[in-house]
């Protein structure tokens, strides 16, 4: 056999090989496959019936084996195909096409009926042996589904539980906490800050209410935070006290809107002439305190909404009297309904209180004069000393260049006394040499 003819029987044989696996692959991925199920309801209440169906996908099955598994000690199983068998909490139903594969089955392929017994989450899974026309066995995915039997319990719900109130005074009737599902409401939740308000989207039907008593045995009822409707909503909480004798109600003002900027109902500013209000000013702090002076009258007060097609109402009395007094800034937002109130409340000192507060103020200034004197004075002695040193820096610095000064000159004297006396002894040597040769002579 030439080269040539090997070559192409190889190559004819690697082409055949190819196609043997290829038509491997097909036969694998035409027999695999997912089973789920399905159920009519995904919440029920006890003594409720569910249908939880059987569904194949990617495949068609000919003859099966199923197993289905449920929790007995939350359903009863009530009704399902008639060659079944019941194991505990599991059901074994068998089936085959009778037509010899000619009618195989895809979608749902069997139905059950079961009761709720009990509350809580409850799953459904199961298994089994899938094959298809051929007999050929179906790789398959089981997929399980969960009912919930009962309201299942939200996370405001678990948190009221564990956050339970100690006092144990009968007749309080004050809440401890107060919590939405949804984030937005004002002012921050205190118990002795009855109204609240909250602007939510047109997409929101219900909000949860999480309300817990600081006496854990008071009665709470939460009405009108359901199918909210559009515009204003009002949801209340009304605490009863376990004595029956006190009630108290807190109100969440609820806007329901597309519109959120014109249901703004913010103060850009608030403040009042010569005082300080207590908080300072915050947007979302509805409540405030201040204190003035005996004199005044009336406060003059500055209220900006923090939309300028948003109207502003102050409602006073005209004259302030001694002690409380009660200021509500009420802002309406442009849409014409949308309302948050403001509160400041005034205390005017009374004469013996004032008296003894300029006392207090006199006192106070006294002592910082004081202070002020006293620094004044350590800042004069500071400035003294500083004098002082920098004096004493610059008599040294003058003496040192003095005795500088006295050096050079010492040394310049001493140099010109040593030339002197060198030039002396050179010329008495001259002397004597011209002597000695004279002599010589």
């Amino acid at each position: 056999m030439s080269l040539k003819n090997r070559k192409n029987k190889f190559l004819i044989i690697l082409i055949f090989f190819f196609i043997y696996i290829i038509s491997l692959y097909k036969t694998y991925a035409n027999t695999t496959g997912t089973v789920y199920l399905e159920s009519n309801k995904d919440i029920i209440d006890v003594n409720e019936e569910v249908e939880i169906s059987v569904n194949i996908e990617n495949f068609k099955t000919a003859a099966f084996t199923l197993y289905l598994y449920f929790d007995e000690e939350k359903f009863q199983y009530i009704d399902g195909p008639e060659n079944i068998n019941i194991d505990g909490n599991r059901i074994i139903y068998v089936w085959y096409d009778n037509q010899g594969g000619n009618n195989p089955r895809s979608g749902e392929v069997i139905r059950f009926k079961f009761k709720a017994a009990k509350e809580g989450l409850a799953t459904f899974s199961t298994g089994g042996d899938f094959y298809t026309e051929k007999g050929q066995e179906v790789e398959t995915v089981f997929k399980e589904k969960q009912v919930q039997i009962g309201k299942e319990e939200t996370s405001l719900e678990k948190q009221a539980r564990e956050e339970v109130g100690e006092d144990k005074n009968e007749s309080n009737s004050k809440l401890q906490n107060l919590r939405l599902n949804i984030e937005g409401m004002v002012p921050r939740f205190e118990k002795d800050i009855y109204d609240y308000y909250l602007t939510v989207k047109s997409d929101i039907k219900d909000i949860e209410v999480l309300a817990t008593t600081e006496n854990s045995n008071a009665e709470v009822k939460v009405t009108g935070n359901e199918n909210l409707k559009e515009g204003l909503n009002d949801i209340k909480i009304q605490v009863i006290s376990q004595d029956k004798t006190t009630s108290s109600t807190y109100l969440i003002n609820v806007t329901k809107t597309e519109d959120i900027e014109a249901a703004n109902t913010n103060l850009e500013t608030l403040a009042i002439e010569n005082a300080l209000l207590y908080p300072a000013f915050d947007t979302n702090v509805t409540n405030y305190n201040t204190e003035v002076s005996n004199s005044l009258e009336r406060v003059n007060l500055l209220a900006i909404p923090e939309n300028e097609e948003a109207t502003v109402e102050i409602k006073r009395d005209d004259i302030l009297k001694d002690g409380d007094n009660e200021i509500k800034i009420i802002v309406t937002a442009a849409n014409g309904y949308t309302k948050k109130e403001y509160v400041i409340n005034v205390y005017k000192r009374n004469s013996e209180e004032e008296e003894k507060y300029q006392e207090e103020q006199k006192s106070n200034q006294e002592k910082l004069n004081e202070i002020y004197e006293t620094l004044s004075l350590s800042n004069n002695e500071q400035e003294q000393n500083q004098e002082k040193q920098e004096q004493i820096k610059n008599n040294e610095t003058e003496g040192k260049e003095n005795r500088n000064r006295l050096v050079a000159l010492f040394t310049l004297i001493a140099i010109v006394l040593i030339i002197a006396t060198v030039a002396i002894l050179f010329e008495k040597k001259n002397k004597k040499n011209k002597d000695n040769k004279k002599e010589k002579n």
